[in-house]
């Protein structure tokens, strides 16, 4: 992982605490990484992806 990937990662991770959990995924077979949030709030956890997503997109 990139370092502000990881950087925008861990402050999800923290801002989420034991409510939510983050996984980012390489695909196997396309040239995709898959970004799951997991929370309380759906509209936090939709920005949180949002985020991650716009993270790894600028790499």
């Amino acid at each position: 992982e990139h370092e502000s990937v990881k950087a925008v990662t861990a402050e999800v991770e923290a801002a989420l605490g034991s409510r939510g959990r983050v996984l980012l995924r390489k695909s196997g077979t396309e040239p995709l990484i898959r970004v799951m949030v997991e929370g309380e709030d759906e509209a936090q956890v939709t920005e949180f992806a949002h985020r991650i997503a716009d993270a790894v997109k600028a790499v």
